[in-house]
């Protein structure tokens, strides 16, 4: 009786382990199936030269893991090469385009270029109540591939927002903006404070069904109204003193409309002067 209780108790502390105490064959299957491929379904999804015989047991496998395959499959992922050699628990990179705007457009346009037969959307996870201290997360994800017709899934962190911040609020719109016009359709889904966390960390993979990006299933919003209207651009803002933030926020939103980076491609003539008036109401 004994050893059967020690038995079942080693089984469940399996699963608190660290991820550093994970084999390297361990961490490389595990990053397949968590994305949708079994592991038998390996060799005719990465290629490589991998067979059935390679994946069958960890040492055959271990002989395949070289350096070329190593970074072939962090960059077929998307993930953290650090990670998959157990000296980090950071499983997704981060990308901060707070104040760079522009830099989120060489994004999106390098992932098409290098991605033309995949589709590329995204969805912004933003706090589901108003809350001064909560991030939203942006989460980009890319077909890039197919195993039967299931579709497998690329995704890219973008995180670093301070959603009740107007400074950021602004470049989080612009990012939005640029996306829908170059047919990247984000997505809006609120969400609770303690799980955008969790994501924006990049220690959870953003594929896992239970525990990463799909598993959020808060309201959804029309994400390209934090562009248009403002209403939404100013939803759950800080106000600050003297309603600074608000005013701030929509002069900055002004400000990179002059610079054409809050053009949705939506034909919204009229979101301009809106701002226009959102802001001479308040000052």
């Amino acid at each position: 009786m004994l050893n059967l209780m020690e038995k079942v108790k080693k089984y469940y502390e399996s699963f608190k382990r660290p991820i550093s105490s994970q084999s390297l064959t361990v961490r490389f299957i595990q990053l397949f199936e968590v994305h949708g491929v079994h592991r038998n379904q390996i060799p005719r999804f990465f290629g490589h030269g991998f067979t059935l015989n390679d994946v069958q047991d960890d040492q055959s496998l271990i002989v395949k893991l070289d350096e070329r395959v190593l970074e072939a499959v962090c960059k077929l992922f998307a993930v953290r090469r650090e990670w998959l050699d157990g000296a980090d628990e950071q499983i997704h990179p981060h990308h901060d385009f707070y104040k760079t705007p522009t830099e989120f457009l060489k994004i999106i346009t390098n992932l098409k270029l290098e991605n033309k037969e995949g589709q590329l959307d995204g969805v912004l996870y933003s706090p589901e109540k108003t809350d001064f201290s909560a991030e939203a997360v942006l989460v980009l994800n890319e077909i890039i591939g197919y195993v039967g017709n299931e579709p497998i899934y690329r995704y890219h962190l973008c995180n670093g927002w301070m959603f009740a911040y107007w400074k950021a609020r602004a470049y989080l719109a612009a990012c939005v903006a640029i996306a829908w016009k170059h047919h990247v359709y984000i997505r809006g889904r609120a969400a609770s404070k303690k799980s955008i966390n969790k994501l924006s960390q990049g220690e959870i993979f953003l594929a896992c069904k239970k525990m990463g990006a799909e598993s959020l299933r808060g309201i959804k919003w029309y994400a390209e109204d934090v562009a248009l209207l403002p209403e939404t651009f100013l939803k759950d803002v800080d106000p600050e003193i003297d309603n600074f933030g608000v005013i701030s926020g929509l002069s900055l939103w002004l400000k990179l409309d002059n610079q054409g980076l809050m053009d949705t491609g939506l034909n919204e003539e009229d979101a301009r002067l809106l701002f226009l008036e959102a802001r001479e109401k308040y000052t």
